[in-house]
């Protein structure tokens, strides 16, 4: 997230801003402290215009595969 961010040259406030978050919820994502919603990695995407494949490409390449965690 960090990445994409600074290379569109916006802040964390206005990250938050755009997926409906604070500025420390943006500061915890990139930190790796929190984990993002698949909500919010759409939104980031959808207002970076950045292809969410961006972010799954490195486990695909590993042939890793993605598992969803659900709350019971």
């Amino acid at each position: 997230l960090k990445k994409i961010r600074l290379m569109k040259g916006y802040t964390q406030t206005k990250v938050a801003k755009a997926i409906n978050v604070t500025f420390q919820q943006v500061q915890k994502y990139e930190n790796g402290k929190n984990a993002i919603s698949i909500c919010s990695l759409i939104m980031f995407c959808e207002y970076t215009k950045t292809d969410i494949d961006w972010f799954f490409r490195p486990l695909r390449k590993m042939n890793k595969t993605i598992s969803i965690r659900r709350k019971i």
